[in-house]
């Protein structure tokens, strides 16, 4: 992770602030996503770049697991500004020259934050918040339908139904904790109606907001991605078993203990 520091514009980020602003995104999902990025701090703004100069990244030829990880990035950034009272505005729009660049994110005007945003905040330090549901698979609806929109899709699915999906299966079970006590409960299956740039890290965004409001409730869950890494695997499961598009993500919601 690289942190650029430049001092443009009318608005410029204080020490604190830009403290903040950097921490969020490391707080960000590392396991399995890793979190090879840039951020570029100057003026008003803050810009994310995908960096293509690791070695680990040789075997993501279409860079989606990187795509991904910058997406949950983005979440952690968006929730930071919020805090610090400002409402984001955010460009994904690909720049001529400047392939790397994945988003920008400008505090666009002033919002005093309320009792959600330092909710959310808090959650990305795995602190809770809220009761927990009432009704898990109620709860787990309701939140995907919130989270529909700009070409991503969220379905929600019993983790006994999860661990049957052709081809995937059994490696989400693998993927599982088995350190972990608690129990799966529902998946959240995070997908694309297209594979481009701008919906893959919408994905990895969509999957991180899920993540920070189920820790509001004080539940534990986890993300997993490897068992589409294959696009003829992601390309099999489209549409199907009450998929829609192609499924790039899962979140993994365990039952309250």
């Amino acid at each position: 992770m690289t942190v650029i520091d430049t001092m443009i514009g009318a608005h410029v980020w204080s020490t604190e602030e830009k403290r903040i602003l950097v921490q969020a995104a490391r707080l960000a999902p590392r396991r399995r996503l890793g979190d090879n990025w840039a951020l570029e701090i100057q003026g008003d703004q803050v810009e994310l770049y995908e960096r293509f100069d690791e070695t680990r990244w040789l075997r993501d030829h279409c860079g989606r697991t990187r795509l991904l990880a910058c997406g949950a990035v983005l979440t952690h950034l968006d929730v930071a500004m919020r805090l610090l009272g400002w409402l984001p505005s955010i460009d994904l729009s690909a720049v001529p020259n400047v392939p790397d660049r994945v988003a920008m994110l400008k505090a666009s005007s002033r919002s005093r934050p309320g009792n959600r945003d330092f909710a959310r905040y808090g959650a990305m330090a795995g602190r809770a918040s809220l009761p927990v549901p009432g009704s898990l698979d109620t709860w787990c609806e309701e939140l995907s339908r919130d989270h529909q929109g700009d070409g991503v899709r969220v379905a929600v699915l019993s983790a006994d139904r999860a661990f049957e999906l052709p081809s995937v299966g059994g490696r989400i079970r693998r993927d599982l904790d088995p350190a972990d006590d608690d129990s799966p409960g529902n998946v959240f299956v995070v997908t694309t109606m297209e594979e481009t740039r701008h919906q893959i890290v919408r994905a990895g965004a969509t999957a991180q907001w899920l993540r920070l409001e189920a820790t509001e409730h004080g539940l534990h869950c986890r993300t997993v991605a490897a068992p589409f890494d294959a696009p003829a695997r992601r390309g099999s499961l489209a549409g199907t078993a009450g998929v829609p598009g192609t499924p790039q993500l899962l979140v993994i919601v365990n039952l309250p203990g």
